[in-house]
């Protein structure tokens, strides 16, 4: 886990990741970054990790998914970002920050997506809604290379935009975006398209992916290996392999819930670097994955609480101090972990 480790032209210092984190930290009023971004940033800068990966930026302003979500939707919002970027690489000359670009659909303040649905009131996008939608992640992904960052990670998990248009649950619809995979999947390769268009063929390209959107029975494991591969093929820097239910208690006996799921994609993407995320705690395990398929291991909540973590890791600490009872995922208090004050 401490070689370093290629991710398209990236070289990373170490096999460990920083998985995207919502913040809720933002300016409401224009997603514009606050002062409380420095810090949080210049802690995961010092901490040896190979790849952080920002939290989710809205790519249009009908995208935003939550209160005090931070945008990348207008040209005003890149100098905030370039501080981060620019404070990452100075806190050590190795690291690497992704930015992490996200609309919430039925999930986001305009509540547009694929198809009705029983349980939440929504627009049904049109052709030209898609369109709109694909042409935004392209401006983004255009704003996130101007902003300094080093990768761009496209979000197709946890119930958002993209996700909503590869299951069935959430996909109901009977023209060429919805009925097959092939249709399903065609939006997310379509923004992918439009991101590499916009960035470059060297330009790292990542995607987060729900193996399977269980419980919800609409996006089966064998779909989301399918669809990895069709990535892959096209030319994917790397995908990180995630869920629905992205957050759930952690115990020895559960830790890495998405393993199984990972481990099936592994085998259907090639050469292409596989991200492991979910619930993984102790050291032995993350190096028992990684040395049979994982490529890196992603980590989330861990990193709120010890953002030195991996330099605990290399100095012997044997299992991380989180114990995933998600009070950090609170509203305006994602940035730290409460139990240190208890």
């Amino acid at each position: 886990m401490f070689n370093p480790g290629n991710i398209g032209e990236l070289k990373l210092q170490n096999r460990f990741i920083r998985s995207a984190t919502a913040e809720f930290i933002a300016n409401d009023e224009d997603g514009t970054i606050t002062e409380e971004y420095y810090p949080l940033y210049s802690n995961l800068g010092l901490g040896e990790i190979g790849l952080i990966i920002q939290g989710h930026l809205y790519v249009m302003d009908e995208g935003k998914a939550h209160t005090h979500m931070a945008g990348i939707a207008n040209d005003m919002q890149i100098d905030g970002l370039k501080k981060i970027t620019k404070l990452v690489h100075e806190a050590d000359k190795r690291n690497l920050i992704a930015a992490q670009l996200n609309h919430g659909g039925a999930n986001s303040v305009s509540t547009k997506t694929a198809s009705a649905r029983e349980d939440k009131g929504v627009k049904v996008m049109s052709g030209e809604d898609i369109e709109n939608v694909i042409k935004g992640f392209g401006a983004a992904a255009l704003r996130v290379k101007k902003a300094g960052y080093d990768a761009v990670q496209i979000h197709s998990a946890h119930g958002y935009l993209l996700s909503q248009f590869l299951s069935t649950k959430t996909n109901k619809r009977t023209d060429s975006w919805g009925g097959s995979l092939e249709n399903r999947a065609r939006f997310l390769l379509t923004v992918y398209h439009a991101i590499r268009a916009a960035v470059g063929p060297n330009y790292p390209v990542l995607v987060k992916m729900n193996g399977s959107d269980d419980p919800l029975e609409g996006f089966t494991v064998e779909e989301g290996a399918k669809v990895a591969s069709w990535l892959a093929n096209e030319g994917l820097d790397a995908i990180e392999v995630s869920g629905m239910k992205s957050t759930r208690p952690v115990k020895k006996a559960n830790e890495g819930y998405f393993v199984a799921t990972g481990r099936r994609i592994s085998h259907h993407i090639g050469d292409m670097p596989l991200i492991l995320v979910g619930g993984l705690r102790s050291q032995t395990q993350i190096q028992e994955l990684h040395d049979e398929f994982a490529d890196f291991i992603s980590l989330c909540r861990p990193f709120i609480r010890e953002p030195d973590l991996v330099q605990k890791f290399r100095s012997g600490k044997k299992r991380a101090d989180c114990i995933s009872c998600n009070r950090c995922f609170k509203e305006r208090i994602v940035t730290k972990c409460f139990e240190l004050e208890d």
